[in-house]
């Protein structure tokens, strides 16, 4: 089998930190993710819950299916991105994206046929957002990673990502490349990288995928 390379989401493949702060942002429900956050940052609610509340107030909102789509039209990948998916469509290396954000969002990333979009996908009632299922929390992505690799069964595993999200998938993967680190990014996740890339071009991650 070839070489597989995982990209996070949310500060990897886009130029947007947080999928579900962007669809707050637009949306303008920003003060009540902020209180959610203040929830969950003391420990009163669980991930689950923070993300069923972000549901909740969608839903309150009337927000629908064509909403999220014209969200994830939005986004704006990362400088490269489309360059770098491009180029590994044309090669022997298969690539998936794991993001503990909205799932939804990577649609944008769908013409360059990951191989796998593993995350937190929102589900729709009568066109209106209703649910999500939680796929990804902030500190399962190294256990995701090992069922991955048990499942697509690849030579090796290079993994990419910029948070406190991707300690886990960097201590799991066989190459670790922390790019672009969001300013609140852990030492932790730091000292299990193999290489930093401070650069917010992600082309220059090329240099660390293998080439056969």
């Amino acid at each position: 089998m070839s070489h597989l390379v995982v990209f996070d989401l949310d500060g990897t493949l886009t130029r947007q930190r947080g999928g579900f702060e962007l669809l707050h942002t637009l949306y303008g429900t920003t003060p009540e993710a902020e209180a959610l956050m203040n929830r969950f940052e003391a420990g009163e609610i669980t991930f689950t819950e923070w993300c069923q509340g972000a549901v909740d107030v969608w839903r309150a909102n009337d927000i629908t299916r064509s909403d999220i789509t014209r969200a994830t039209r939005a986004l704006k990948p990362k400088a490269g991105a489309v360059d770098l998916l491009a180029h590994l469509q044309q090669t022997d290396i298969r690539f998936g994206i794991l993001s503990a954000g909205v799932a939804n969002l990577a649609a944008r990333f769908e013409p360059y046929e990951p191989a796998f979009v593993r995350g937190n996908w929102l589900r729709f009632e009568d066109r209106r957002v209703s649910a999500i299922d939680i796929g990804v929390g902030p500190n399962e992505k190294g256990e995701l990673l090992r069922k991955i690799r048990s499942k697509q069964n690849p030579v090796s595993i290079t993994y990419i990502g910029d948070s406190h999200t991707d300690t886990e998938a960097f201590i799991e993967a066989d190459t670790a490349v922390l790019f672009d680190p969001d300013e609140r990014v852990p030492e932790t996740a730091i000292d299990a990288a193999d290489t930093i890339i401070e650069s917010a071009d992600i082309a220059e991650v090329q240099n660390c995928i293998p080439t056969a």
